[in-house]
């Protein structure tokens, strides 16, 4: 047991920071205020959905296999004149934590996917990607990591850089816990099981779409969300309860299915020569409500 949680000790949900405790399951729902189209005066609003599920399986000393499987979805009305939309992205990410020293470690992923509408669900809505992350963890309270994360969209080929931060205070009451450019996360413990908190979680995406039963445009989504939230333990800390309220900006651009850019590295578009179909942006307020189930390794080693 001791060598179990000595390895997962450095496992995460975002992969990179050195708490003693691993989200094993979440889920959470939100919902944007209304917000109208560009030189329209239709309404629409923005529900999302996600759902992560992640089983670490200890292999020895050094090596740690890790299988990582998440679903997300919008729902919102794309063009002014249409029903809503639905857009879903089915996530497998699978592969290696490695023990390379005391201080360093490695998390080296094969991230295939499926994102579209699922209208007429066929190969040509699977995307393959993958990300290497090196790991410093300098003690129990402070650690950092870089890697890069690339993959395979409707759009051509996009390349991240990562780079994160950890930091957990002696007493045990303030944490921040940064996987840019996607993620970050700052907390304070009020009680031993309410925290007070806000977040920033950036994601991009793209779906083939399928409009009059004939796949002919995909959709590029990039969004941002700022939220603060308020958390809650439950069951000795094991079920956490999330109510977050914040502001969101989503952007879908709609581009021809044969049309796409030579790469893509974080903003930076190069052989971009392709013609907007159409754009739907909107910056709202926005409310989520978030459920996770957490292995606590520090309660454990105790």
């Amino acid at each position: 047991m001791k060598i179990i949680i000595q390895l997962l000790f450095l496992l995460l949900p975002f992969l990179c920071s050195s708490q003693e405790y691993i989200d094993v399951f979440s889920i959470n729902y939100g919902k944007s205020q209304e917000t109208t189209f560009e030189n329209s005066s239709v309404n629409t609003s923005i529900s999302t959905f996600q759902t992560n599920l992640i089983l670490p399986i200890v292999l020895n000393k050094k090596y740690t296999a890790i299988t990582w499987v998440n679903f997300s979805s919008y729902n919102l009305q794309l063009f002014p004149d249409s029903n809503n939309n639905h857009l879903y992205s089915t996530n497998l990410r699978v592969g290696l934590r490695i023990n390379h020293s005391k201080h360093w470690s490695g998390i080296y992923l094969f991230m295939p996917k499926v994102a579209s509408d699922y209208i007429h669900l066929s190969s040509e809505d699977i995307y393959l990607g993958g990300t290497a992350l090196l790991k410093y963890k300098r003690n129990k309270n402070f650690g950092y990591s870089i890697g890069l994360y690339g993959s395979s969209e409707a759009y051509g080929i996009s390349m991240t850089p990562i780079i994160g931060l950890y930091y957990h205070s002696p007493n045990e009451r303030f944490e921040m816990n940064f996987l840019l450019p996607n993620d970050a996360d700052v907390n304070y413990r009020l009680t031993d099981k309410t925290k007070i908190g806000v977040d920033f979680l950036g994601h991009g995406n793209s779906y083939k779409l399928t409009t009059d039963n004939i796949r002919s445009k995909y959709v590029e989504n990039n969004s941002i969300d700022f939220s603060a939230y308020i958390q809650k333990g439950l069951f000795g800390k094991k079920v956490l309860l999330r109510l977050k309220m914040g502001y969101t900006l989503n952007e879908f651009r709609i581009y021809p299915i044969d049309q796409k850019l030579d790469l893509q590295i974080l903003a930076l578009k190069f052989g971009d020569n392709r013609t907007l179909f159409l754009e739907d942006k909107s910056n709202t307020i926005l409310l989520k409500v978030e459920a996770i189930y957490r292995f606590d390794l520090s309660t454990d080693k105790k």
